[in-house]
């Protein structure tokens, strides 16, 4: 266990307010009560609308709670998830970054179900929307769980390897905020930018790994996730690698969404390796 782990925490979670299962404060509940976790962060695609009921919860439980987002940028004409933690909901920078990249992701789903529809799979738009919670947030997820429940694909992650993935018949590129300015209105609100899941950016060369950790710190980034539920594990000792030769603080997170989904449970992505700075030295610090 990494110098400072001494919680089991969870610091990347999607809730119905973007494209989880379970609701903010029921998701609070299943990973306190059901997978132990002490400490957890909400974390949301592009969105804050959460965060409140979220928190709530986790005092009622005695959790410890993150404020938190995830939100999509662009960095080489690549979609890079980029996390927010301790971030303030009530920030206008960060509010408007969000809302304005949930209108992108609008724009988006209507030209996915477009492509889907001459590959074969009709009127998925609308049965995709019965699973968005939050109808300003229609992602690749809610087409995923659409096209598993009408028979499509055998399960979600099979949807995106074969249809909705990066690069896929049905990915359809976006201009999403450039990767300085998502970190720089993370910081505006006093939050800590992490890069989430790096081992999932198909970055087979080492200069294009490299040139991304370059930009991000130089850009203002803190941490890397080193362990996450939706990146190989083989990645784990190479990100672990990276946060020791950059000097960033080394995070973790299931990536969770839905308990019926391939990743792992709330809490249960793995422990951080040791030999370098954690995330929770980081918030301990700050707090």
């Amino acid at each position: 266990m990494g110098k400072g782990q001494k919680v089991k925490f969870d610091l990347h979670m999607h809730s119905t307010s973007s494209d989880g299962e379970l609701d903010p404060a029921a998701l609070m509940r299943y990973a306190h009560d059901e997978c132990g976790v002490e400490m957890a962060a909400l974390t949301d695609h592009d969105t804050l609308g959460g965060l409140e009921a979220a928190s709530e919860e986790a005092a009622r439980l005695g959790m410890r709670f993150v404020n938190g987002i995830e939100i999509s940028s662009l960095w080489a004409d690549r979609c890079i998830h980029i996390v927010g933690l301790r971030v303030d909901p009530d920030n206008e920078k960060l509010a408007r970054l969000a809302g304005g990249i949930s209108a992108q992701r609008s724009a988006r789903a209507v030209k996915i179900a477009e492509r889907l529809e001459h590959l074969g799979f009709p009127n998925l738009y609308g049965k995709a929307l019965k699973y968005a919670r939050n109808p300003a947030i229609i992602s690749r997820m809610h087409f995923a769980q659409a096209m598993t429940v009408e028979g499509y694909v055998e399960h979600l992650q099979q949807a995106f390897d074969r249809y909705l993935g990066d690069g896929m018949p049905a990915f359809i590129p976006t201009r999403w905020p450039p990767l300085a300015e998502s970190v720089a209105a993370i910081r505006d609100a006093g939050g800590i930018a992490v890069l989430a899941h790096p081992g999932r950016y198909r970055l087979n060369e080492q200069w294009q790994f490299d040139g991304l950790m370059t930009d991000f710190q130089n850009a203002g980034g803190r941490a890397i996730e080193v362990v996450s539920g939706s990146q190989s594990s083989q990645y784990t000792e190479i990100c672990l690698a990276a946060a020791q030769r950059f000097g960033f603080y080394a995070s973790s997170g299931s990536d969770f969404h839905s308990r019926s989904g391939k990743r792992p449970l709330p809490g249960t992505q793995g422990e951080l390796p040791g030999g370098v700075k954690t995330i929770l030295e980081l918030l301990q610090s700050l707090a």
